[in-house]
C-alpha cells in the first residue's frame, strides 16, 4: 500500500520527512502527510511513474535501423 520508511528514504536520500516531503513535492509525486508528520506514498505512484520513465526511455533508446540499411 505505503512505501515504508526505508524505501522512502532510499527513494528521497532523505532522513528528514520535511526534506522528504520537500523532495517529492518538487518532482510531482503524489503524498499525504500522516498525523505523525510523515509523508505517505502510495507504492502504486512509484511503480507507475517509474515503469513510464523506463517505458519512454526505451522508445528513445532505439537503435537507428535507416543508418544501417545500405544504399
Amino acid at each position: 500500500m505505503f512505501l515504508t520508511s526505508d524505501e522512502l528514504q532510499e527513494l528521497t536520500d532523505r532522513k528528514n520527512p520535511s526534506h522528504q516531503s520537500r523532495w517529492l513535492a518538487e518532482r510531482g509525486y503524489a503524498f499525504e502527510i500522516s498525523a505523525a508528520g510523515k509523508p505517505k506514498v502510495l507504492r502504486s505512484e512509484i511503480e507507475s511513474r517509474l515503469s513510464s520513465q523506463s517505458q519512454a526511455r526505451a522508445k528513445t533508446q532505439q537503435p537507428n535501423w535507416e543508418a544501417l540499411r545500405t544504399a
